[in-house]
């Protein structure tokens, strides 16, 4: 399952909403991925939030595509693993109230903030250890991923620079395959080819020509042998014309 949390974390937020019901769908052991950018909320929903996180028997990563602050950092907390892209934020701080009353009620807000803090602090110890976590608190810290990482709050850095690479051994000689082609058996300079247009119709041409002299053992499972229709496919009928695209190819 993968959903991602926006905004405050509110109870009418909808992609609040939205993670509550998929969690009470989801299978025991399902793996969930949940993505956070927000500047946080309501604290005990992020408790509420970091805890059904930890309850999942299943492996549970969350990813920090923005900002986790406040209350959404304690939220991912929960996961087995954190990861951040490079680029992103994660701001703890104290829970805060806004207050009106006599003194007795004054004091009681404070005694009250004191007791959650006590349950903010403990969202944390179980990645720092409690005197590193008193110390950001107090500071209301804002942590790049680079920092988060280094005192363990988070686990993996994402670098927003480099695309991951593909996992699959079948896509990644089909990538290598293709690489080959266009670059080195074809001698094809890619980025002259895109602003010269015949040198893009001959790259065109030489891929269609190296798929259609394929054997049968250069073709991947579930792959179309050149010349074949798909299953089903009908022949266009007589008022039938061919689309804009298949025309540009007809024509090269």
């Amino acid at each position: 399952m993968k959903h991602k949390i926006m905004g405050d974390l509110t109870s009418w937020n909808y992609s609040v909403y939205d993670f509550n019901q998929k969690m009470n769908e989801i299978a025991e052991d399902e793996e969930i991925v949940l993505e956070m950018n927000s500047y946080g909320g309501d604290v005990f929903l992020g408790i509420d939030i970091c805890n059904t996180l930890r309850a999942h028997p299943g492996q549970v990563t969350a990813v920090v595509t923005g900002i986790a602050a406040s209350a959404a950092s304690i939220a991912i907390m929960g996961a087995d693993k954190i990861r951040a892209y490079s680029n992103t934020q994660i701001m703890v701080h104290h829970a805060w109230t806004i207050v009106a009353g006599n003194a007795s009620e004054l004091r009681k807000a404070a005694d009250d903030l004191d007791s959650i803090g006590e349950s903010v602090l403990a969202s944390y110890t179980g990645r720092i250890d409690e005197s590193q976590v008193k110390q950001l608190l107090d500071a209301e810290t804002f942590l790049s991923a680079s920092k988060a990482k280094d005192i363990g709050l988070i686990d993996e850095i994402i670098d927003s620079a480099n695309a991951e690479e593909v996992e699959s051994e079948i896509f990644q000689d089909k990538i290598k395959e293709f690489n080959d082609l266009i670059k080195g058996k074809q001698n094809i300079d890619i980025a002259a080819a895109m602003k010269n247009p015949l040198e893009l119709e001959r790259m065109i041409k030489n891929m269609i020509e190296a798929y259609n002299t394929k054997t049968d053992e250069d073709l991947i499972p579930g792959e179309i042998p050149p010349g074949e229709k798909p299953p089903g496919e009908k022949p266009p009928g007589e008022d039938e014309k061919p689309s804009a695209l298949k025309r540009a190819f007809l024509n090269l």
